[in-house]
């Protein structure tokens, strides 16, 4: 009797087991939708084992006819199926190795777009993200390196089948050179250099490019009376008054940057700032100027300087 109804029990634990395993793989929602997603090659065979698992509670043998390490034995090979019909419905270790490569493609990809948004937003310094980590100290630590980079960025911005934002990238990556060396000026970063990004702010139809080359002019360090002419110019017939600022900020760092080194240009540097400070004809220029210039000894230094 008592083998009897562990016979009963564990046959009953049996077909459990092989109901469950059929109906999880039949009628839930979720499963059949994974299926579903699977080529039909697969569905149909992922499907076979199931419905043979299932005939399997229907043999010839009756579960009371067992004795118990047969039935255990049944229970056994039947999670055996169930795992492997699992394995096979959700994915293999294999297909989980591909899902991982293709996640972490995607990712690379929106974080590759998400750089180029950003260089095209902000050109100028749209090279930073790509330097090396230890760009500034090979930099100073390695003069021919130096050299090397200094030259091909020269070529870059006088490159005129480039694009204007490579050229201007190429340009803001110069100028930092040029402060991570602690120079103010040289081979690779002189008026030739400075003119052909005045170029694109003159020329260029993009209104953001525009402003931005005149921005990297306006800060550069390099002193030329070229360069004071052309921003001079940029104050008086420039419309947009955020343009007209920045040329007045970049005539008095030329002014500011001269100092000793070369009294003749500071001179006539002092003179045209001077000329536009008291200029009656234009409001619009004279208030520029007199923002820019508000400290009176300031004021009375440039009027010494001009020889006044």
């Amino acid at each position: 009797m008592s083998q009897t109804k562990n016979n009963i029990a564990l046959g009953v634990a049996s077909a459990a087991l092989a109901l469950a395993l059929y109906s999880h793989f039949s009628t839930e929602p979720s499963n059949q939708l994974l299926l579903a997603e699977k080529p039909q090659s697969q569905q149909q065979h992922v499907h076979s084992q199931v419905d043979s698992a299932h005939l399997e509670m229907h043999d010839n043998e009756s579960y009371e006819d067992m004795d118990n390490s047969a039935l255990i034995a049944r229970i056994e090979y039947l999670e055996e199926r169930l795992l492997d019909i699992e394995n096979q419905a959700f994915g293999t270790g294999a297909s989980n190795d591909a899902m991982e490569e293709t996640i972490l493609a995607v990712l690379e990809e929106k974080e590759r777009k998400e750089r180029q948004k950003r260089s095209e937003d902000n050109p100028v310094y749209g090279f930073y993200e790509d330097l090396p980590k230890d760009y500034d100290l090979k930099l100073k630590t390695d003069p021919e390196y130096a050299s090397q980079v200094s030259q091909d960025l020269r070529g870059k911005v006088l490159d005129q089948t480039l694009t204007p934002q490579e050229r201007l990238s190429a340009m803001g990556q110069l100028q930092m050179n040029m402060y991570i060396l602690n120079r103010t000026q040289g081979e690779m970063f002189d008026y030739e250099t400075v003119d052909a990004v005045l170029e694109i702010s003159r020329n260029s139809a993009d209104d953001k490019l525009k402003v931005q080359a005149l921005e990297v002019v306006a800060h550069s360090p390099v002193v030329d009376s070229r360069i004071a002419k052309s921003l001079q110019d940029i104050i008086e017939k420039e419309p947009n008054k955020y343009m007209k600022t920045m040329a007045a900020e970049g005539l008095m760092g030329q002014y500011y940057q001269a100092g000793e080194s070369d009294p003749e240009v500071k001179q006539q540097l002092a003179n045209d700032i001077l000329a536009m400070y008291d200029n009656a004809s234009s409001s619009e220029i004279q208030a520029v100027m007199q923002r820019l210039i508000r400290d009176d000894e300031l004021l009375q230094q440039i009027r010494r300087d001009a020889g006044r």
